[in-house]
């Protein structure tokens, strides 16, 4: 065995799916079980809306936890600490009680969990960046994808399920966040090639700012970034759908069930877009996920308020969802090279789930006002517009000759 080899170990692209799921436990712990039970409670959907969107704020600033995870420690150890933290944010959360006067702690509580969820799936694909090669990295997007949505869905879930008929919150809280602590194991077996920073503080720094550079400066970079900032496929109405599940009449039993089913289709739907990332020009897969997302959110605006739809729409909402996030992660991942994986990573991370946490607030102001069909709709026409405009982009400008540095692997297409 060669010094590189020993030096060098990678995951399979499946693996991710249970690395990537202890965020997702921890999403779906806020959105779902949390977004659930304290609509029970009387608080209403503009103060939960606002709670999701704390936990889904640090994710935006993710261009802040880049640059350390590429100066200190290293990707592993910052994965071992983060775990801790979100285990300890999980147990806080399950304790504080469900109450419109304990909604300022809870919101304190979302965002902490947020920010530790969110820097430990930054390290994890710093990881990822020095063991993967980037013909498999659509795979690894869409099984990281299906972990991290499926979480949330299946973990939510549970979640609903284990407050309602096993003892309250406590009990969901603390029986997830262990489940999520379990998963993170597989972690530890990666070994990473040496580091290939320069030495020196000021000379890591320079070199972000290359890598940075680099990325930005040319056509395909730039309409990297456009991928990330425009308002499709991110589900921010589809993250709601739990808390005004009663304009279906949908129960909690229902709730729980589909909650934890719509786990799997949303798996499916990442898994089928990540190996499609891998076939065909990676904006362009994401670009018709997009647009089927979109669909079925009409869709499910304009079909009967029954029980029985609400439980199909929301399953074929999810497989859609699954579709659009394994392209944005694969479009993403396609940007990550040896150098300043995590800065990369975080910056167009930080750029792709500003559209979530503003749509997120913005269908939340609008069901309140308007109701839940209105909410599918309006994110719906957001996709349609946003896509039509980065579309027309994307073809009236030309490709120029000048090629991106071979440490930065860009989109295909």
């Amino acid at each position: 065995m060669t010094d590189q080899a020993i030096a060098l170990r990678g995951l399979p692209p499946f693996v991710y799916l249970f690395i990537s799921a202890t965020g997702g436990i921890a999403s779906g712990f806020v959105i779902v079980t949390l977004g659930y039970l304290l609509s029970t409670k009387g608080v209403p959907v503009a103060q939960i809306a606002a709670m999701i969107s704390l936990t889904l704020l640090p994710s935006t600033l993710r261009f802040l936890v880049g640059p350390v995870i590429d100066l200190v420690l290293t990707p592993l150890k910052w994965v071992a600490i983060c775990t801790v933290a979100i285990f300890a944010s999980m147990a806080c959360l399950a304790f504080t009680p469900l109450a419109v006067k304990a909604m300022p702690m809870i919101d304190v509580l979302a965002f902490v969990l947020g920010c530790t969820s969110n820097a430990k799936g930054c390290a994890i694909a710093a990881a990822m960046a020095r063991t993967t090669d980037n013909a498999q990295r659509g795979a690894v997007a869409g099984w990281s994808n299906a972990g991290m949505l499926g979480g949330t869905s299946l973990g939510g879930g549970a979640g609903v399920w284990l407050a309602v008929h096993a003892g309250g919150a406590p009990v969901a809280g603390m029986v997830l966040a262990v489940a999520g602590a379990i998963l993170i194991l597989p972690t530890f077996w990666m070994r990473m090639p040496p580091m290939v920073h320069p030495a020196g503080f000021r000379a890591k720094a320079s070199e972000i700012v290359r890598v940075l550079w680099d990325l930005v400066r040319v056509r395909r970079g730039i309409l990297v970034v456009l991928v990330c900032v425009i308002p499709c496929a991110i589900g921010a109405a589809t993250n709601l759908l739990p808390a005004v599940a009663g304009d279906w009449r949908a129960s909690a039993n229902m709730v729980a069930l589909i909650s934890s089913l719509s786990g799997f289709t949303v798996m499916a739907g990442c898994v089928v877009d990540g190996y499609l990332c891998d076939l065909f020009p990676r904006r362009v897969v994401y670009a018709w996920s997009g647009l089927a997302f979109a669909a079925t959110e009409a869709a499910m605006a304009l079909a009967p308020h029954t029980p029985a739809w609400f439980a199909g729409m929301v399953l074929v909402n999810n497989f859609a969802l699954g579709l659009g996030w394994a392209g944005i992660g694969a479009v993403i991942f396609d940007c990550l090279g040896a150098r300043a994986a995590a800065t990369v990573l975080t910056v167009l991370g930080s750029l792709c789930n500003i559209p979530l946490v503003a749509m997120t607030l913005v269908v939340g102001r609008v069901q309140t006002a308007h109701g839940s069909n209105a909410m599918l709709m309006v994110e719906a026409l957001a996709a349609v517009v946003s896509l039509a405009g980065y579309g027309a982009l994307a073809y009236f400008w030309k490709p120029a000759a000048l090629a991106l540095p071979s440490d930065v692997a860009m989109a295909k297409g």
